[in-house]
């Protein structure tokens, strides 16, 4: 089971680009990233130094 404690909207970070909270990266090349769910370009490294999202591998 996957707690979901949304007492301050989301622990995930947000899009430097557009400010949604952002799921996963999809890297499609070295200079390349897709953010989830929004779909904006980012720059790698763009969200280090941030609460980085979990799976629910981990």
């Amino acid at each position: 089971m996957i707690d979901s404690a949304d007492d301050d909207g989301s622990s995930l970070p947000d899009c430097p680009r557009c400010g949604t909270p952002v799921s996963q990266v999809t890297m499609r090349g070295p200079f390349e990233r897709i953010a989830t769910p929004c779909g904006c370009s980012i720059a790698p490294g763009a969200l280090e130094g941030t609460t980085r999202p979990t799976t629910e591998s981990e």
